[in-house]
């Protein structure tokens, strides 16, 4: 598993999804707002001495407002409104151009259509190019003609790019799933796992938001496949994932960390908290009697529980949790157990089962 507590500078997180989307999206922003100074200040430059005055002080402006857009980027990252600042000014400026210049420069507006495509969603950026492709016909443009075959070349363009950008982000969702869902169970893998344990570890050390994981673990499940065979057992495992889902708050995310062992997220949650949550996942797997009687109505799980300490590794938590679990199962199984050093203070005891539970197996 990756260390989650401390990073080098400059390591990153090659599990989150997020983060890898911000990052392309800042590294796209870049390249296009360098490239809009790289173009726009020669020509801002040659018709501030040489050529249109009104042109220069178009651009100028522009090519200013890249540079402040560019130096942001690098420092703070992604943000919303320097995407749309980029998107709007650049083709508002390029209107502005062929309203100067003439039909001859309405090139440029279809640049800044396809950047837009690049630097916001798919809806917005039609929307925008759709409002700058009207403005052009109204404000710039005279010939009919020319209009007409401007509209119907920006038109194609724009439902090319939409088109597109729509099934590039179907297969990034398709994509995710796949490296974060568990083909069998469909919860959560290891890999959505630890970008899930990173959020609450980054949320633990900037707001003291406390948070806890529950390892669970299907006792004698290799009797389980033994009498049923394997095919049936992953049957059993998945009703199983089901079962845990329904007892789960929103705040709460369910994991396969491997084989018949599950881990529940539980953000905002302490360990006395996490414990009621957790000895309720047992008793609900204890009383479902399964689609086969024989082998899955005596089917229980052992559960472990840690909460996040200061100055700890998500990993070290998670071993706390397996040893809880290894102390359920050493208990005699179908218990929950819990770190009771975190908090003995509180006289919390270090396991718990119901006490119908205990008479129904004593």
């Amino acid at each position: 598993m990756v260390e989650q507590r401390i990073k080098p500078p400059g390591q990153k997180n090659v599990f989150n999804a997020q983060a890898r989307d911000r990052e392309f999206y800042i590294r796209v922003m870049i390249v296009v707002s360098a490239s809009g100074i790289a173009f726009g200040l020669p020509f801002a430059t040659y018709h501030l001495f040489w050529g249109s005055l009104t042109i220069s002080a178009i651009l100028l402006p522009v090519v200013v407002l890249q540079v402040f857009t560019l130096i942001s980027l690098i420092r703070r990252g992604f943000n919303a409104f320097a995407a749309w600042t980029i998107g709007v000014v650049q083709i508002s400026a390029n209107i502005f151009f062929v309203m100067e210049v003439g039909m001859m420069a309405s090139y440029w507006l279809y640049a800044s259509g396809v950047a837009n495509f690049y630097i916001l969603d798919r809806r917005p950026a039609l929307l925008v190019n759709t409002l700058a492709c009207l403005l052009a016909v109204i404000l710039a443009f005279d010939d009919p003609t020319y209009i007409v075959r401007y509209c119907a070349a920006f038109a194609m363009i724009n439902i090319f790019l939409f088109t597109f950008s729509a099934q590039l982000e179907k297969k990034n969702d398709e994509l995710d799933r796949m490296l974060t869902i568990d083909p069998l169970t469909r919860v959560g893998n290891r890999t959505a796992m630890d970008d899930t344990l990173l959020r609450v570890r980054n949320h633990f050390d900037r707001y003291a938001t406390p948070a806890t994981v529950i390892m669970i673990d299907l006792d004698h499940f290799k009797v389980v496949n033994d009498t049923l065979g394997h095919f049936e057992g992953d049957k059993v495992l998945c009703r199983v994932a089901d079962l845990v889902q329904t007892r789960l708050r929103p705040t709460d995310s369910l994991y396969r960390y491997g084989g018949e062992e599950f881990i529940v997220v539980a953000e905002n949650t302490t360990l006395s908290q996490a414990s009621y949550l957790a000895e309720g996942i047992r008793q609900r797997v204890a009383d479902y009697e399964g689609e086969h009687k024989n082998a899955e109505s005596t089917l229980t799980v052992s559960i472990g529980v840690a909460q996040l300490r200061a100055e700890e590794s998500t990993n070290n938590m998670i071993n706390r949790a397996d040893q809880a679990l290894y102390k359920a199962k050493s208990m005699g199984r179908n218990w929950v157990c819990f770190d009771g050093e975190f908090e003995s203070e509180n006289g919390e005891l270090d396991a718990t089962r119901t006490e119908d539970t205990e008479r129904a197996t004593g």
